[in-house]
């Protein structure tokens, strides 16, 4: 298999560190161990600095400096999550490199030499203080994008044996027009939920109803909901439901339209999720819009939170169909693959040292020349994503980072 672009995210941008205090982790303590293997805590620091570094640009213009001291889901803060996520994808590729001879998968000679002229790239184009709160060496970046380069080449070979083909029924997406009006609250622009008072709640009470009136009156509902103070918006939505994935939905579930979302509790009844595709709308609003024929617009919905009102405006939106049938390959693709890796780690000893990796600690942020921003914040959005057939780069052909000091 011909290496497809495996040095990805910060190799490309211009980096400089701010406020330089010195790492203070040993780079060859071990941090977690698959079976016999030690995987050391400079690489899942590097791991973690690397995500790190595609962020802070935009994450700081949002949440301030510090922001990964900051508590954004649960009790975890953004540091505590990039580190379980670094210790997951550590034990996901050492998994994958375990297992490499049952795919004949092998990383040639030629594609370790362009692994290591990136490697010494990267290590010359950065101040030592970037590679020191990087926990950097030449030896961890090759390891890294080795692992990386035989994860992409293990999924590529993994899913070939998936049964990824698509029927139009689970490709299908049906587009809508909708109004949303939340009254219980609404973010402002610090991305604070304010609730509304008893009379805020009333006011957007009366555009609902002004909405419905004018619908009731021949108005179409984008006209009705001009007239009304407010907007309608248009979306698409999967129409195919798993029936193996059948669940009783006692939970809050997130409804949104093109702008914006809010939690919003849907009914008690049982309900069918799709395995393939995320819509975004409170299941109410789905069985609204699963009950109307083309052009039809439903009565108003009412949630704990919002009332909506929907128009059917196809029951196939072919555009967003097509675009929906390569997501829902690779989902497939990505259920088959994850099966596998999950059938090899419940049989492997892994363990994690949560003393080495509590001593990973963000004192300091990274900073990108305005040139590379661009091609930073797209490679940051890139790591996030499972499939490596989607987020890998090439070797050959990635410039190192130029690193720079304040």
């Amino acid at each position: 298999m011909k290496a497809k672009k495996v040095i990805a995210m910060l190799l490309v941008a211009t980096l400089s560190v701010t406020a330089f205090t010195g790492c203070t982790i040993n780079k060859n303590a071990t941090v977690a161990t698959l079976n016999k293997e030690d995987i050391k805590l400079g690489l899942v620091n590097f791991m973690i600095r690397y995500q790190e570094a595609g962020y802070d640009d935009m994450y700081i213009q949002y949440m301030g400096e510090g922001y990964w001291d900051k508590t954004v889901s649960g009790n975890d803060t953004v540091l505590e999550t990039w580190k379980k996520n670094a210790v997951e994808e550590a034990h996901e590729l050492y998994t994958l490199k375990a297992h490499q001879s049952d795919y004949d998968v092998e990383v040639s000679d030629d594609e370790k030499k362009k692994i290591k002229k990136a490697a010494e790239k990267f290590m010359k184009a950065n101040s030592d203080d970037v590679i020191d709160e990087m926990s950097a060496t030449e030896e961890i970046v090759e390891e890294y994008l080795e692992l990386r380069l035989i994860k992409s080449k293990m999924y590529a070979a993994i899913i070939k044996n998936a049964d990824s083909s698509v029927t139009d029924e689970e490709a299908n997406m049906a587009a809508y027009t909708i109004v949303k009006l939340d009254y219980k609250g609404a973010y402002d622009s610090n991305y604070q939920y304010q609730t509304y008072t008893d009379e805020q709640s009333a006011q957007i009470k009366a555009q609902a109803d002004a909405v419905v009136e004018a619908l009731a009156g021949g108005s179409s509902l984008e006209d009705a909901a001009k007239a009304a103070g407010t907007t309608a918006t248009t979306g698409t939505y999967a129409t195919y439901v798993d029936p193996d994935a059948e669940k009783t939905d006692d939970s809050d579930k997130k409804s949104d339209d093109t702008e914006s979302t809010e939690s919003s509790k849907s009914s008690d009844s049982k309900t069918k999720d799709s395995v393939y595709t995320t819509n975004n709308l409170d299941q109410s609003v789905v069985d609204a819009l699963n009950s109307l024929e083309e052009g039809q617009t439903s009565d108003l919905i009412t949630t704990d939170s919002t009332y909506y009102i929907v128009r059917l405006d196809k029951k196939t939106d072919e555009e967003a169909t097509e675009s929906n049938r390569n997501t829902v390959k690779g989902n497939k693709e990505d259920k088959y693959y994850n099966g596998i890796l999950s059938g090899w780690q419940d049989d492997e000893k892994w363990s994690v040292k949560q003393k080495q990796l509590d001593k990973i600690k963000i004192h300091n942020y990274f900073t990108t020349t305005k040139k590379d921003k661009k091609a930073a914040d797209t490679s940051a959005t890139e790591s996030t994503q499972q499939s490596e057939s989607t987020n890998s780069t090439d070797a050959e052909n990635t410039e190192a980072v130029d690193g720079t000091e304040n």
